[in-house]
């Protein structure tokens, strides 16, 4: 495989991830169950699907784990405060501060994982994040909590971002995809659970709970099977980039399922961060 092949499959994997993550603000904002409780069970479902695929696949467990495990307190720190954002305040809200994870990203991958990131790039991601916030402000933002929704937000922008920069480590140690994955989702489950059993109910009684809980795990949560995959084969700038597709594509999501509009904005806005996407790419080494 050459590294061009690589790249672009690393591209395709990653804009499947950003599709699967998107349908997580809406899957997640829909359970009528409290943050801790979803996050415990979806981490857990996620945890033993992929953990079982891994022994079934053979493919060996990470020989390196303090990357895994910190990487894994940042996703469950960064769980509960993703799904506390968005039940206190807009999806919109949380889109909005996620979306400024390529410029974390972007100045911290270069002295963190040695890549080199080209001088252009803090232009591609400006460009991106502009397009991203024409899309999530078409309809303003939400006040119904918006100091708490908003700290809740900036919080998780530094996890989430804190979870993609080990996890890219993780990878470039040599770990396997299934079971870097299935790792982490596993130690993620050492922050969860203490507040999950303080929480009412931590156990869901509905059916349609249960369901839309694995549907979380097992659809948005493999996302982050793909995106693991793909750290091998794209640089961290590039993948947050490309990841900034999230919020645009949970705004279409809206618009098909919630009704909610689309319009001018938000087409101008899926235009800016597609060049920028390809912009980024482009520039390269």
């Amino acid at each position: 495989m050459t590294e061009t092949t690589g790249r672009a499959g690393g591209v395709t994997a990653l804009l499947g991830a950003s599709t699967l993550f998107s349908w997580g603000f809406i899957i997640a904002k829909s359970i009528p169950l409290p943050p801790p409780t979803i996050a415990m069970w979806r981490l857990l479902i996620g945890a033993v699907v992929l953990g079982t695929a891994g022994f079934a696949m053979q493919v060996g467990w990470p020989t390196r784990w303090r990357t895994i495990i910190a990487a894994g307190v940042f996703f469950g720190l960064h769980q509960l405060c993703y799904v506390a954002a968005i039940k206190v305040t807009s999806v919109a809200t949380v889109a909005l501060v996620g979306a400024m994870m390529p410029l974390i990203v972007a100045i911290s991958s270069r002295r963190l994982l040695a890549e080199p990131l080209p001088k252009s790039y803090l232009l591609w991601a400006v460009i991106g994040i502009a397009g991203v916030v024409l899309v999530v402000t078409a309809r303003g933002l939400a006040t119904r909590g918006s100091i708490y929704g908003l700290l809740l937000a900036v919080i998780n922008l530094l996890l989430v971002s804190g979870y993609f920069l080990l996890s890219k480590r993780a990878r470039m140690d040599g770990a396997h995809t299934v079971t870097v994955t299935a790792g982490v989702l596993a130690s993620s489950l050492l922050v969860v659970i203490p507040t999950a059993l303080y929480a009412t109910p931590t156990v869901p009684m509905a059916a349609s709970s249960w369901w839309m809980i694995a549907l979380l795990a097992l659809g948005p949560g493999n996302g982050h099977l793909l995106m693991n995959w793909a750290h091998a084969r794209v640089t961290a700038a590039l993948s947050s980039l490309v990841l900034s597709a999230v919020p645009l594509l949970a705004s279409l999501w809206a618009h098909l399922v919630l009704g909610e509009p689309y319009g001018v904005r938000h087409v101008v806005g899926a235009v800016l961060v597609a060049v920028a996407v390809e912009g980024a790419r482009r520039a390269e080494p």
